[in-house]
């Protein structure tokens, strides 16, 4: 499935620069409604970007997953202070087997969100759910179908 994939739908092109992108990643996060300042428990990133999420999250977070699929994002944007597992793979493949998260940041997509790749990544990651657990997708982007 990965190969079929448009690479535009992803972020892998953006340049991101850590100034730039936190002023961005603060509007985007507020204008979703839900506060990386109020996660809990075990938090799955499906999509690194430049760590924002994973710089500014709750202390109440146990365990933070990151799942990415480029390993020069990864070098960029690892802090080695921190206890993060980063797993290097791509979101239509990886299979996380019996791992399940309170919460999962679905955000494998730039500039809007291609509406058929949601269709097929959201029922894939609501799997990894726990009882009351949540998957959040940035709001503001713009949802479209593009075949």
């Amino acid at each position: 499935m990965s190969n079929n994939i448009r690479e535009d739908c992803g972020s892998s092109k953006l340049n991101y620069s850590k100034k730039n992108w936190d002023i961005v990643c603060q509007r985007y996060f507020e204008k979703s409604d839900f506060n990386i300042k109020e996660f809990y428990g075990d938090v799955l990133y499906v999509s690194m970007g430049s760590a924002y999420g994973t710089r500014n999250q709750s202390k109440n977070v146990k365990t933070t997953t990151i799942l990415e699929k480029y390993p020069e994002i990864i070098k960029k944007y690892n802090d080695t202070s921190q206890n993060w597992n980063i797993i290097q793979g791509c979101a239509y493949d990886y299979e996380f087997k019996d791992q399940k998260f309170d919460i999962i940041m679905l955000d494998v997509w730039a500039q809007y969100i291609c509406k058929e790749e949601y269709s097929i990544l959201y029922p894939k990651f609501k799997k990894y759910l726990k009882d009351n657990g949540k998957i959040l997708i940035i709001k503001t982007l713009k949802t479209k179908w593009v075949k």
